[in-house]
């Protein structure tokens, strides 16, 4: 089944509002391990790596996999990737795959960025059926459900108050999404207490699956250049999913390290001036 779609356009207008000093921070080599809760329940785990794929484009790579007490009564593995123009700074290709129990979707997008034309392809493996979709790009550039985390790290404005705007596609159309800051404060980790930026996305930033949001989601990143995810609260059909982080590492870092040797010299300072607290 092929149509073009031009619905995704209607009274769309792109904003876009970012920072005007990008981080410097090289995703390249990045690798992020998270738990997933549902309430107290360890529930999955989730992976996330970026790879160069060449001078100017990156591979955005996750999967998401039932553990705990979930795998009991759900299989689940949902896995994607972008491939990501820097240059550009928009996606050129998509791919997400859903396997949940007896559910199974394919959804590949290709983006032709000189053409701006997304052509959406929806598979179901079992039945062999494929939906295409051909759909006009509007504005570049922009993100995918993919990426977007990523261009608000590296592009996102990080001060209290303020607001990073841009245009998404999702869910087959476009849409502006925004991140707000909304306060900057510690954070208890596996690593430490950690600097943090607590923001507060859109409505629309939403992944389809098993954790689909139903209400407010939060995420902590680090206020440093790199602005890791070390945190994330999603409100859900029933409670909430928290997804925390449980080791990064990096070109030129290993986060669970970092934090190791910066209490080691807390320690050693404390020893040397004998302040340890108390009386």
């Amino acid at each position: 089944m092929l149509c073009l779609s031009t619905d995704s356009l209607a009274g769309f207008k792109p904003v876009y509002r970012v920072s005007k000093k990008p981080s410097d921070y090289d995703f390249n080599g990045e690798k992020l391990k998270f738990r997933l809760y549902w309430t107290i329940f360890h529930v999955a785990d989730s992976v996330s790596k970026v790879e160069r794929v060449d001078g100017k484009r990156l591979k955005f790579w996750g999967k998401v996999s039932t553990a705990g007490v979930a795998s009991w009564f759900r299989k689940i593995s949902d896995e994607g990737y972008s491939i990501w123009n820097e240059e550009l700074k928009s996606p050129e290709k998509t791919y997400l795959y859903q396997y949940e129990g007896d559910y199974q979707r394919i959804r590949v997008y290709t983006y032709d960025l000189k053409k701006r034309v997304v052509k959406y392809e929806k598979i179901n493996p079992k039945k062999k059926k494929v939906k295409v979709r051909y759909i006009k790009i509007p504005a570049i550039p922009f993100e995918d459900i993919v990426s977007a985390v990523y261009y608000f790290r590296r592009y996102g404005i990080f001060e209290v108050g303020k607001e990073t705007v841009f245009p998404l596609f999702a869910g087959g159309r476009f849409q502006n999404v925004s991140f707000k800051v909304v306060k900057r404060e510690k954070v208890d980790t596996l690593f430490g207490r950690i600097d943090a930026y607590k923001v507060i996305p859109s409505n629309n930033l939403s992944p389809e699956g098993a954790f689909e949001r139903r209400g407010k989601v939060v995420f902590w990143f680090t206020a440093d250049e790199r602005h890791l995810p070390i945190k994330a609260v999603a409100e859900v059909a029933i409670g909430s999913v928290s997804a925390v982080l449980v080791d990064a590492k990096g070109k030129g870092f290993d986060l669970r390290k970092e934090y190791e040797k910066k209490r080691k010299e807390s320690l050693f300072e404390k020893v040397l001036t004998g302040n340890f607290g108390g009386e």
